[in-house]
């Protein structure tokens, strides 16, 4: 199974907030099940622009080592056209995240952000967003 990995589900890996623990061993789970956990590129730039605007928060070893578990795919041009006629109100990044899910098959997407979520089970995508307890 495909599981897609968002921003705002891995600046938590990098950040410490309350669902961070949560977040860590479900993800931990996915893995050791042998699910595949993919992101877009794009993935790979919202973090390291993260730390290099939050150097006291977030480093970039520990973008490297979140990184280092995520299978991150190119976006492709039709990421591109598909990202602005998904539902919801989502922001570009957001969109260009959900529709490189859509492109790849992901089952799940792991995501904190409400309307990427609501589109997300909208488009056909399980959503999960572990807090206290993975699912």
């Amino acid at each position: 199974m495909i599981v897609y990995l968002d921003t705002s589900a891995a600046l938590k890996l990098v950040v410490e907030e309350p669902e961070s623990a949560a977040l860590a061993a479900h993800l931990e789970g996915v893995l050791e099940e042998g699910d595949r956990l993919v992101a877009s590129l794009l993935l790979h730039t919202e973090l390291h622009c993260a730390a290099n605007r939050r150097p006291d928060q977030i480093g970039h070893g520990a973008v490297a080592d979140v990184l280092s578990t995520v299978a991150l795919v190119d976006l492709e041009r039709s990421d591109l056209t598909t990202a602005p006629s998904l539902a919801g109100r989502l922001g570009s990044a957001d969109a260009l995240h959900l529709a490189t899910a859509l492109r790849v098959n992901a089952a799940v997407l792991v995501a904190y952000d409400g309307e990427l979520c609501a589109a997300a089970r909208a488009a056909g995508i399980e959503v999960r967003s572990p807090a206290g307890t993975a699912p």
